[in-house]
Parts: C-alpha cells; structure tokens; sequence
C-alpha cells in the first residue's frame, strides 16, 4: 500500500510541479520517478499516445471504451449499433467494465507522466517535465469532467486503490490552472536558459514530441486548456470565469491544431475508423445526419459513407432501401440486439475509411477560435464575429479547403431562412424511430440575432468542427444545450427516460471498498446520488440566459 504525502494548498491552487520532490522524500518510497534521461523522455512520448489512445496494430480497444462506446453516443457523434452480449442493451445503459474506460485511460497518462514530473529537475529536464504536468492536468481535467470529483490528491501520489478521499470539482479546477500557470511559466522561460539546456530540451523534442513540437507551442496549448476550462466554469462562476479567459487569451493561445498523427508515426488507423469499418461497432448518429443535412455541411461525404448494404423494414422484412442509397443515422436510445446478420444497423453509414489518416485530436485550431467567439459574446474579450469566422476558416483548412474556396463561401452565406426545415430523420429499418429536425440556425451571425442565437450557432458549429471529440461536444451539451441533437429516451440507471440527457457517468461501486470511499466522501463532494442524472458542478443553468441546458428536462414532464 502506498502511503499518501501529506500534501498543502499554496494560494488557489496545489503547486504539483513544487511538491512532487517532497513526495517522494516523505511517502514510503514506492512512488515511481523516471530515473535516467531515455526513461524520461520514453515516459514522455508514452503520455502523448496514451492522452486520446491510439490503440494498437490489434486495435482500439482502449479507445472504444475510453470514448465511443458511451461518450460518443451522449455527444450526438456516433451511435452503437449493438448491444455487446446484452451488456449496453440501449445506450445509457451502465455497464461498469465499459464505464471505468476514461478513468483506465487517465490512469495510463498519469503513470507515464508522473515519473517525469518528479524527476524533472535532477534531470536536468524541467520543461519536459512541464509539459508532461500539461498532459496530466489534461487527462484530469476529462476524467472531473467525465465522472465528477475525484481523488486528486491520491492520485498524483499514486494511490489508486481504497482508501481515497474525493475532492470537489472546483477545488480541482483551482489546482488544474495553478498547474497550467506554473507549467506556462516554466516554458516561457526557456529562452533565458543556456544554450546547451535549450539544445538538450529541442533535441528531445525532436526525437520524441508529437503533438506540439516547441516549447513555445506547448505553453500555448497549456493556456488554451485553462480558455478551455474558463468557459466550462461560465455558468457557476462567471466572474472567476472571465478572469480565467482573460489571463489566458492574453498569455497566447495554440496557433495549430494539436494532433498526434497515428497513421505516419506508428503505422496505426484512426480508432473511431477502426471501430466503424473493422469491427462494425459504431455508425453517425442520427443527430448529427440531420444537422449536417439541413446546415449543407460539405464534409458529410467526406466523413461517412452512404448505407453500405440493403435495408429492410424489420417489421415487414421488405427491401426500402438499396445499398449505397443515402447516408443515414442511427438514434441513440433504441433498443439494440446482437451484432449479426439479422441487424438493420450494420447496413447504416459507417466512417469513410478515407478519414483513416486523420490524426487523434486533442485541441483543434477552430476550438481555440469558437472559444475566443463565446468569450467574445459573454465579456467582450476580442471579436465575435472575427473569431468565429476563424474557427470556420480552421475547420474547412482541415479539409484542405480555403476561405476563398466557393465551398465556404456557400456554406457561410447560409441565414436561419436558408435552412431546409423541411429534413427530418428517417429510419428506414424502423419508421417508429423517425423524428423532426431540431435545427433552425444558420451559419452566418448577424447582428441582429438575440445573444442566445448567436451562442447557438457557435457551438453548433464547434460541434462539427470538433468531430470526432465527443467528450468536449458532451461537455458543450452540457452546458449550452447546444446543438439541439435529439432526445434520447432511455432510462439508464433508473433516473433519466422521457428524453432527458445523461449527465454524468457513475462511479464504479461493484467493489466493496470504493463503494465506501464514495459514500465517505464521493456523494458530498459530488454534492448528490450517484447517479447519471447527477448534475456536475459546472453544469448549471445559464445566469446570463444564452444557454439553453434544461431542455431535456422541460420536456421531460411537458413544459
């Protein structure tokens, strides 16, 4: 058994890059450091891979339970189209093996990035250390956003195992941004270090860093993760959300996408392409063909497939649909079966296997700009209109298609009366799962539109732009109630049904001891049940009135 550090909050936040040599001094002795420059920089290259997985040449196992499984689904991204064994036999369902992936996952970037942290200085290796810190508190920052509080104190002690005691949301997001400032700092001081440090730390870069390549474009991705956080935080505390969106649009935000390119460094497929065409696991979801179909989204066919196979009405077994007919969805909260012959959705449109060489996403350019637009309209910090017609631009360079490119400039032009309102979602295997489009925007922001239009068409933009990341599209959900994707109406864990969202996933209390830990500290840190209907701290609904998160629940019992 590890014993726990006894550890002290310093100002906001809990200086982990400072104390991590006090931890290794005053716990038993079992904590793991990174003892030689190849282990750490072999541990540094392992934390990017293990960020969003890239899986391996046998798959991407990790990643479907890490992500797509269940989060992909909330997201209105993907949509399963079986029921695995009868363990997910519809789609918030709890099934814990597959709920504990994100934290799995989290644990594997911790266990590279750790070492590094504390061994940083007697390495002579302080910015890579930092930048290991950036993809611990990014994983940590999923793994709240994910499931709630969690024992962070314990965790970066390396005790995993119960006892643990759960702190609160806001007390993590204090230390993620006193981690980021203090990691920020360290790289924004590289330059005054001597030239044999700064070859030493650029060589490393060169030989083992894949999704920044700088120093400077690290500390911009540490800045980027805290806007992030800072509109995450904008409905529970608007005030200390602004400051925190402030000082980090003016420190400097990420100028590149940040990606780990799977395909040219390791040889490996994009996992969610893997999932989709290999082991025909995952199809688009219903709510994102009907919101591309009425935006015209010229990305549609670039990204999904048309019905890979005959369908037929599963009531009448007659033939509706020709292969190659249309691309089509499958809605999230229908009952699913085995993954056989007899299963409709197999045949629905699956990942182009074209897009098997784009790189795992962690921060996309056009986030970095939808972020700027949302904290543009909510405290004047830079300008609306020139951001989100950057984050446009930067989804669009994605594709390899310019601003000038007559492509975008149909897509841009598009106003609320130029939306087709008229497509809705139809099910051709089963016309009881049919449902009218909820999208009315459109893509263009006029001045004229009321504030609350004009958060909805930025993050419904963002959420196109920010596929496949279907936790930061849940976390938008969340918050904004933007985009109006479809009701699902599954009960999950006994709490949700009638179309309310799932708001959380729970912990696991199949073993006796965490089951104890989370009712000694979890529940009060959580501040309610256990339960996927659980809200979390930050979602909450909008004091300034442009988000739009109760929705589900307004219709749930007929307001």
């Amino acid at each position: 058994m590890i014993l726990a550090a006894t550890m002290s909050l310093v100002g906001c936040g809990d200086p982990l890059l400072d104390d991590l040599s006090l931890n290794t001094q005053v716990s038993s002795g079992d904590l793991s450091i990174a003892e030689n420059y190849d282990q750490a920089v072999g541990y540094f290259l392992t934390a990017q891979q293990k960020m969003h997985d890239i899986g391996t040449s046998g798959g991407a196992h990790v990643y479907q339970v890490q992500f797509n499984i269940h989060i992909d689904n909330y997201a209105g991204y993907m949509a399963s189209t079986q029921n695995f064994s009868g363990n997910l036999p519809s789609t918030y369902r709890y099934f814990p093996e597959y709920a504990d992936g994100p934290k799995a996952s989290f644990f594997n970037v911790a266990h590279a990035a750790l070492p590094v942290m504390r061994s940083a200085d007697q390495l002579d290796l302080k910015e890579i250390g930092a930048m290991c810190n950036i993809m611990y508190c990014f994983s940590a920052l999923e793994l709240s956003d994910v499931y709630g509080p969690f024992p962070w104190t314990d965790y970066k002690n390396d005790v995993q195992e119960p006892p643990v005691t759960y702190e609160p949301m806001d007390v993590i997001y204090d230390s993620l941004f006193y981690n980021l400032k203090k990691s920020a700092e360290i790289l924004a001081d590289f330059s005054n270090t001597s030239q044999e440090h700064q070859d030493k730390i650029n060589n490393a870069l060169a030989r083992y860093d894949r999704i920044c390549g700088s120093v400077d474009v690290w500390r911009r991705f540490a800045n980027s993760i805290r806007m992030r956080m800072a509109l995450r935080m904008s409905n529970v505390n608007p005030a200390r959300a602004e400051e925190e969106a402030r000082l980090a649009f003016n420190d400097g935000l990420i100028e590149k996408s940040i990606v780990y390119n799977q395909n040219v460094h390791d040889g490996l497929s994009h996992p969610i392409v893997f999932i989709s065409t290999l082991w025909n696991d995952t199809r688009l979801n219903a709510s994102m063909e009907n919101i591309m179909k009425r935006l015209n989204y010229p990305f549609m066919e670039t990204i999904f497939l048309k019905n890979g196979g005959a369908i037929k009405n599963t009531s009448t077994g007659e033939k509706v649909w020709n292969e190659n007919t249309d691309i089509v969805g499958v809605r999230t909260g229908i009952s699913l079966t085995a993954r056989d012959d007899n299963n409709p959705y197999i045949n629905f449109s699956m990942v182009n296997s074209a897009y098997n060489t784009t790189p795992i996403s962690l921060f996309k350019l056009s986030e970095r700009y939808f972020l700027e637009a949302e904290a543009a309209l909510r405290w004047n910090i830079g300008s609306l209109t020139s951001s989100y017609l950057r984050g446009i631009v930067a989804n669009f360079a994605d594709f390899d298609v310019a601003q000038t490119d007559e492509k975008f400039r149909t897509y841009w032009a598009q106003k609320d009366g130029d939306i087709d309102t008229s497509i809705d979602y139809v099910d051709p295997s089963n016309p009881r799962n049919n449902i009218k489009g909820l999208l009315t925007v459109g893509v263009t922001i006029n001045s004229s539109d009321a504030p609350a239009i004009k958060l909805e068409k930025i993050i419904t933009q963002k959420w196109l732009a920010n596929f496949p990341m279907g936790l930061e599209a849940w976390n938008d959900l969340r918050r904004t109630g933007y985009p109006r994707i479809f009701p699902t109406n599954d009960i999950g864990d006994g709490t949700l049904g009638k179309g309310r969202m799932i708001r959380r996933i729970p912990w696991n209390e199949t073993d006796g001891s965490a089951a104890q830990d989370i009712a000694n500290s979890g529940l009060d840190a959580l501040g309610g049940g256990n339960y996927e209907r659980t809200t979390l701290w930050w979602d909450v609904e909008d004091p300034a009135g442009l988000g739009d998160n109760r929705w589900w629940e307004r219709a749930a019992v007929g307001q």
